[in-house]
């Protein structure tokens, strides 16, 4: 969608960004390149979509609805029964028939359409404008179409390349994180999308086809086509709606196949704050106080959570805050995830094996402001971290851990002995804030209020499970479904908690005993009176269900609740 200046303005853009804008699209204008200001503040992320759409009253989420129309039923079945959906609403599938379906037929259906269908509405349409249909779906480019023509008429390369593109683009129009590909036997050759977390699977290929898409794959992405046999990693750029997306490639051989699995690198679609941390003034507040901060004064912000809980998301999302056209941001990573532009950024050197405390003297000539290091992975990245804290530079990593308890615990452990000490002494000083998170999936903007009986249903499990600590309030919502949604789900957002320790050294002197004397609890040594401030999971998981962003089901998983709930 196209913004004006204004409308930038509205959303957050300042006006010396804006300044630099211009001159980038004036000169991209010299150079033959046609783009609008909106995409290249999306692209330099001075702005969120998310924070766009807030500010645009005019915005509708239904712009990708008939995209995804065209992914509900593989072309094949819709051609082989007659069939083309063209309408999903609140469980309510449409499908255009040019004849009556069988009851079996229909629950097939039901089977295979990948969202929640309660009823299924026939519309009569003339076996002409059917045929048309599928003809059009064939020759738009789409995934669906290759897929069919392939199919029909042999592989061949230059419609493989076509497939391949396709899908990237496909997977960027729903919103999909990651695209699997199954290269195994038939019937088991599956493209998968994961989206919001959930894996869906859309295309069932034959298995050459998906041998010979592989194949196509790996060349594109400069890998090896003719390996099947050992790990491959790869990189394919793409131009989607003005801006170039990268997609970071990654093949394993399996018992029975292949496992390829491309990773969407997209800037733009990082969320922003508001969107990351909805309705929580008071942890927008302290992320946009860290920002706000002094950053030449040191210390250590560490992003924490379980394989997949979107720590690099939150780590980028808060980096992109800092206004990047201000101050000096490097990252340092392995690998290299979201290009950032008014970033540098700096990739570790696997095959020489270069270390990032070997780094540290060479980035500190850069006169850095903000550090973003990767990930905490072992002794040598540990202690370049705090290392980078000690020496004046505020550093944003991630870590493995359970808790936010178990963070300096964890964070110790990986320090060798000889230099555990040292570590201790630094962590307990310049640690600032630890974020522990989990990803949640976001209800649809379809989402309807919980009323009557299963309210109260809901409500009494609620008490009853987590002893009282989350109540329902009126304003819950349960999930509905309409074509632009994932079973009723849209966008995630982060199920924290959150510990702040008191930057002033006078307040810090409890916490820093805590530290050295390994009794770091709650609420015993960190409360309010100590300067510390801790946001519970159960607190923040409160705030989503009264402000309808979760369901009760979401926050019951959340919370590692085992009973069976949720509405129906």
């Amino acid at each position: 969608m196209i913004y004006t200046e204004e409308e930038l303005m509205r959303a957050g853009l300042k006006t010396e960004q804006a300044r630099l804008l211009r001159q980038q699209h004036a000169h991209m204008r010299n150079e033959g390149q046609s783009t609008q200001l909106s995409t290249l503040a999306l692209r330099s992320r001075f702005v969120s979509e998310d924070e766009l759409i807030a500010n645009d009253s005019s915005a509708e989420a239904g712009t990708v609805a008939l995209k995804k129309m065209s992914t509900l039923l593989p072309l094949e079945w819709c051609k082989r029964w007659n069939c083309l959906p063209t309408d999903y609403s609140r469980g309510v599938l449409t499908l255009s028939c040019s004849q009556p379906l069988t009851s079996a037929q229909l629950d097939r259906i039901r089977e295979m359409i990948p969202v929640d269908v309660r009823e299924v509405r026939l519309q009569p349409i003339s076996r002409q404008d059917l045929v048309h249909s599928f003809t059009t779906l064939e020759q738009s480019g789409s995934a669906i179409g290759l897929i069919s023509i392939l199919n029909k008429h042999g592989l061949e390369a230059g419609l493989l390349r076509r497939l391949v593109y396709a899908l990237l683009h496909e997977a960027l129009d729903l919103r999909a994180s990651d695209i699997h590909l199954s290269k195994k036997t038939d019937p088991d050759a599956w493209i998968a999308y994961r989206i919001d977390s959930v894996m869906r699977q859309v295309h069932l290929l034959p298995q050459l086809l998906m041998q010979s898409l592989v194949a196509r794959i790996k060349i594109e992405a400069g890998m090896d086509a003719s390996n099947s046999r050992t790990a491959q990693d790869g990189r394919i750029a793409v131009d989607y709606q003005g801006r170039t997306v990268d997609f970071r490639i990654s093949s394993q051989p399996l018992v029975d196949g292949e496992s390829i699995v491309l990773r969407a690198l997209d800037s733009a679609q990082l969320p922003g704050l508001r969107s990351l941390f909805p309705n929580q003034p008071k942890m927008i507040g302290l992320v946009r106080g860290l920002i706000g901060s002094n950053t030449k004064s040191g210390g250590l912000v560490l992003i924490t959570g379980a394989t997949g809980s979107g720590k690099s998301t939150t780590q980028y999302t808060v980096a992109c805050g800092f206004p990047r056209d201000e101050v000096n941001l490097i990252t340092v990573e392995d690998p290299v995830e979201y290009l950032l532009p008014f970033a540098k950024q700096i990739q570790l050197q696997a095959l020489i094996k270069q270390k990032a405390i070997e780094l540290e003297r060479s980035i500190l000539r850069q006169d850095p402001d903000v550090l973003v290091f990767g990930e905490i992975r072992d002794a040598d990245s540990a202690r370049a971290a705090l290392a980078f804290a000690e020496s004046g530079h505020l550093v944003i990593s991630t870590l493995h851990a359970n808790s936010v308890l178990q963070v300096t615990e964890r964070f110790l452990s990986i320090i060798d002995q000889s230099h555990r000490e040292d570590a201790r002494f630094l962590l307990a000083h310049y640690l600032k804030v630890i974020i522990h998170q989990k990803l949640v999936r976001r209800l649809c903007s379809c989402a309807q209020l919980l009323t009557g009986s299963e309210y109260e249903l809901e409500k009494e499990q609620a008490s009853r499970l987590t002893g009282g600590l989350v109540q329902l309030k009126p304003g819950v919502k349960h999930k509905v479904g309409c074509p632009n949604c994932v079973g009723g789900y849209l966008g995630r957002a982060s199920a924290h908690e959150t510990l702040a320790v008191p930057h002033d050294e006078s307040m810090r002197g409890r916490f820093v005993q805590a530290m050295n004397t390994d009794r770091l609890e709650l609420p015993a040594d960190l409360n309010a009176e100590n300067g510390v401030d801790f946001i519970s999971r159960v607190e923040t998981l409160q705030i989503l269900l009264d402000n309808g962003v979760v369901d009760w089901p979401t926050a019951c998983k959340t919370l590692g609740l085992q009973e069976e709930v949720g509405h129906g």
